[in-house]
């Protein structure tokens, strides 16, 4: 993929295992991609920048958000390939 070429977002979740098996169905369809593994953003006061979730002895919540890009050229072709084979984007309450 170009670098300052146009990205559409085609896939976006919180489960790792999906997120590997969202890229192997990408390569297999020989669509160039850009994965991405973020944090989410704690809710802390002052720029504290601390998650207490981490801190505070309760399970942890999956705080990962994994999410692919592609051209926007090749945009219908990826949705394609992941179309009933992954979780839909918005399985997890994400909208695109």
């Amino acid at each position: 993929m170009k670098l300052f070429e146009r990205k559409a977002l085609v896939y976006r979740s919180k489960d790792p295992e999906d997120f590997r098996r969202a890229k192997t169905l990408l390569e297999e369809a020989g669509i160039s991609f850009s994965p991405y593994e973020t944090e989410e953003a704690p809710a802390a006061g002052c720029g504290a920048k601390i998650d207490v979730r981490k801190y505070s002895g309760a399970p942890r919540v999956p705080d990962r958000i994994y999410r692919i890009e592609v051209a926007a050229a090749h945009k219908p072709a990826a949705e394609a390939a992941l179309e009933g084979k992954v979780l839909p984007v918005k399985s997890y309450g994400f909208t695109v």
